[in-house]
């Protein structure tokens, strides 16, 4: 498939694109891989400190207006997302941090009455004491039929499984009022052995993963060239080690990767982009009891290619064999207006005018195991952007589209 460059004459934006398209679209298929997990690249350490404290900045505004409840709301989300980060990164800005993580703790228990923690705690209040807990991103909205169980993860010590995840990709992008042939991008797939590690006395799960393969289907319409790309920057990834801590419940506490000797430095983005999959791609089930016909909502926020979107997954049980259950999902992806790199011309800052994704899952799972056995996921996600191009401003879209299936060995 062969992508001509634009005309010269067409507008000063395309006359910026016109002499580096295909290489640039070539590039951004290896990201539009990175994209089927989440969407982009990693925010770096101060941009995740300046989301956490954008969402506080919401907070004291809502309170100053005397919207408490919705203030109170912000401030635990805010105080949760920054000791995250500093489970994450801790020898970053050590005292700052921790003066933030007070500050919300006050404000939260300012505008609710009682205190936000991370972790339930017993207070005594006069001859009583009552438990504390903090606000679960798990909303329940029906809890089904009877019988009713509470579903929690409970792998065995060692336990292991082999993922391999199939990918199906296609893009379309305009410029200028210029748009470009749909580009059919080869079917990868990665390969990667997840084993239980550790499980504490709380229930928190601790995992490795490592990535044993990648590849790419060749035999499809798609350009030699683009395949072969493909294939180069897909070689780097087998080795790439991960390992992260989750909740009994499903709620991911931490999650980091590390590259294998000698990898390219390049690929840093790319343990960063896996990083930010994992860490927002488990299954997370509700406080309650629930039975088959059970709905619930999760809500998340997921950082990538320098901005911050939020993104609910509800959840509908389908069936219920013990251990074994069926899934059924609808995701939902917006974002504000902020700015983020351009995924075309990496390093070049653009403004994010729209983003909306919309996505069904099937998932087969076992609570016996920290990944599904299957699941089959179809999704969209569109992107308007707006870049300075000399004295104008011009618009980019983009249009993705991606089919993922899973399955466990």
């Amino acid at each position: 498939m062969n992508h001509s460059p634009l005309p010269v004459a067409a507008t000063p934006a395309a006359d910026l694109l016109a002499p580096q398209l295909p290489k640039t679209l070539r590039l951004w298929v290896f990201i539009a891989l990175l994209l089927a997990l989440c969407v982009g690249r990693v925010a770096a350490q101060d941009d995740d400190y300046i989301a956490i404290i954008g969402v506080m900045d919401q907070a004291d505004a809502l309170s100053a207006s005397g919207k408490l409840s919705q203030a109170h709301d912000k401030y635990l989300e805010a105080q949760q997302a920054l000791m995250s980060f500093q489970r994450a990164n801790p020898g970053w800005n050590t005292p700052t941090v921790s003066y933030r993580i007070k500050y919300l703790g006050e404000k939260a228990a300012a505008t609710s009455g009682q205190a936000a923690m991370t972790e339930p705690t017993v207070v005594a209040t006069g001859a009583k004491a009552s438990v504390l807990v903090p606000k679960s991103p798990v909303k329940l909205l029906d809890a089904g039929s009877e019988p009713r169980k509470v579903l929690r993860f409970h792998p065995a010590l060692g336990d292991k499984q082999t993922i391999v995840m199939t990918m199906k990709l296609a893009m379309e992008m305009g410029m200028a009022g210029i748009q470009l042939p749909a580009m059919d991008i080869p079917p990868m797939q990665l390969t990667m052995d997840i084993d239980v590690k550790n499980i504490s006395a709380d229930g928190e799960i601790a995992y490795q993963m490592v990535f044993t393969d990648a590849s790419v289907d060749a035999g499809t319409n798609a350009a030699d060239v683009m395949a072969a790309a493909m294939k180069t920057a897909l070689g780097g990834i087998r080795g790439l080690t991960g390992s992260g801590k989750m909740t009994t419940q499903g709620i991911v506490k931490s999650m980091d990767m590390k590259l294998p000797a000698g990898a390219a430095p390049q690929l840093s983005q790319t343990a960063g982009q896996m990083k930010d999959a994992f860490a927002s791609s488990s299954t997370a089930w509700p406080e309650e009891a629930i039975g088959v016909g059970a709905k619930w909502e999760y809500q998340t926020k997921v950082k990538s290619q320098g901005l911050t979107t939020d993104q609910t997954i509800t959840y509908e049980l389908v069936a219920l064999d013990s251990d074994q259950l069926t899934l059924r999902s609808a995701i939902t992806q917006s974002a504000a207006n902020q700015k983020m790199e351009s995924p075309a011309m990496p390093g070049m800052k653009v403004d994010l005018n729209k983003l909306a994704g919309t996505g069904t899952a099937n998932t087969v799972q076992d609570l016996t195991r920290i990944m599904p056995l299957t699941v089959n996921l179809d999704e969209e996600t569109k992107m308007s952007l707006g870049m300075n191009a000399g004295k104008n401003k011009q618009n980019m879209d983009m249009k993705l589209t991606m089919k993922i299936k899973v399955e466990s060995k």
